[in-house]
C-alpha cells in the first residue's frame, strides 16, 4: 500500500533515504537547467546574470556529488535573492534580474526541497546504510 498513489517528483513526501536521494538528484538537475538557461540568456541578453548561472551550477554540482547541506542552504539563499529581485523587477524598482515570477517560485521550491532532503538524509535517515 505504501507505493500506491504516491506522488512523484517535487511534491512527493520524503519518507525514506531513497526518497531523499532522488529529491536531491532531481533538484540538482533542476538547478543545472536554471544555470544553463541563465548562462544562455546572459550570453545573449544580460551578461550580469552569468555570475548567477555559475553559482547555480557550482552549488548544484556540490549538492549532487556530496549531498551537501551547506550547498542546499546556499541555493536557498540564492533562490530567495532571485525571487526578491524578480518581484522588485516586476514592480519597476530595479532593472536587474528576470521577470518570470513562475520560474523564481519553482527555483525557490526546489531549494526548499533540497534543504529538506539533505537535512533528512543526514538526520533522520543517517542510520540507514550509506
Amino acid at each position: 500500500m505504501k507505493g500506491k498513489n504516491k506522488k512523484n517528483g517535487m511534491f512527493a513526501k520524503i519518507e525514506t533515504r531513497e526518497d531523499a536521494l532522488k529529491t536531491i538528484k532531481d533538484c540538482s538537475f533542476g538547478f543545472f537547467f536554471v544555470a544553463v538557461l541563465q548562462g544562455v540568456l546572459g550570453y545573449f541578453i544580460a551578461p550580469s546574470i552569468i555570475f548567477d548561472a555559475i553559482l547555480y551550477a557550482v552549488f548544484a554540482g556540490i549538492l549532487l556529488k556530496w549531498k551537501s547541506r551547506i550547498a542546499a542552504v546556499v541555493l536557498l539563499f540564492l533562490s530567495c535573492a532571485a525571487i526578491i529581485m524578480t518581484v522588485l523587477n516586476r514592480f519597476g524598482v530595479t532593472a536587474e534580474g528576470g521577470n518570470n515570477i513562475f520560474l523564481a517560485v519553482i527555483i525557490f521550491w526546489a531549494a526548499i526541497r533540497s534543504v529538506e532532503a539533505t537535512f533528512k538524509l543526514y538526520g533522520k535517515f543517517t542510520t540507514e546504510s550509506i
